[in-house]
């Protein structure tokens, strides 16, 4: 293994990990199998969703409350699949408007009180993309996980003084839905733990738009795949901490 500072980490050395997303469906949609090969491993998982995700639910009939709670229920059911130990909510407005320096505090809290040595999210860097809760909490995710460690900057009083008083560093960060992977992670052995995690999600996909989103992962994962020793994978861009700051080779790392 590289000791390298300047080259990317071992991302299956991660034994605590927050996955954040923008949506309930995000993490498994993009990176469900590398997340349930890292519980596998040995790994716990905690997942943070930043919206409500009311927006994207596919009966208008619905209450809020009723929306809300066929949701969290599906986001459960879907975790007890990956193998995700604990789920948190910011419930900021899906597709609406939030101010960007709350949701970076409120991700810092997160990352203070689970202590993770990795961080997964969505690339806000991806070409092309144009969904601003993508954006944002791709991009405060990143600056969180590059700031957590400045006191001066506050959340909640008493996980700030438990980080100030046993302090810790992360390892590195896991972009999904990348423009610019640096990893393929083989899921040929958890694709169906993936698979099985996503037809949870009933509240934001018809049957039809269901049976799509599967066939055009499976065709990606195994054009991922196409020129490894396996059949299927995940596409990550894999960086440390000091890499989201001031280091134009980021990009090539």
């Amino acid at each position: 293994m590289s000791t390298n500072p300047f080259e990317k980490p071992d991302l299956m050395t991660a034994k605590r990990v927050l996955a954040i997303q923008p949506h309930y469906d995000d993490n498994d949609i993009a990176a469900g199998g590398t997340l349930a090969k890292l519980v596998e491993n040995g790994a716990e998982l905690f997942y943070l969703t930043v919206t409500d995700d009311l927006v994207g639910v596919v009966d208008e009939t619905l209450s809020d409350e009723a929306a809300a709670e066929q949701l969290q229920k599906e986001q459960i059911e879907a975790g007890d699949i990956i193998g995700v130990k604990e789920q948190y909510w910011l419930g900021y407005p899906d597709a609406g408007k939030y101010d960007y320096f709350d949701v970076r505090r409120d991700l810092i809290q997160h990352i203070r009180l689970v202590r993770p040595d990795f961080i997964f999210t969505c690339d806000p860097w991806m070409a092309y993309e144009a969904h601003t809760d993508h954006i944002t909490t791709g991009r405060a995710a990143a600056e969180a996980a590059n700031l957590f460690g400045i006191a001066k900057l506050k959340t909640d009083p008493e996980v700030d003084a438990a980080f100030a008083a046993d302090p810790f560093d992360i390892t590195g960060v896991a972009f999904y839905a990348t423009s610019y992977p640096n990893t393929v992670v083989d899921i040929s052995e958890t694709r169906e733990q993936k698979h099985a995690a996503i037809d949870k999600y009933q509240a934001q996909f018809s049957d039809q738009d269901m049976q799509m989103l599967h066939l055009m992962l499976d065709l990606k994962e195994q054009e991922f795949a196409q020129d490894e020793p396996f059949s299927h994978g995940e596409p990550l861009k894999v960086l440390r901490g000091f890499h989201l700051h001031g280091y134009p080779d980021a990009i090539h790392t």
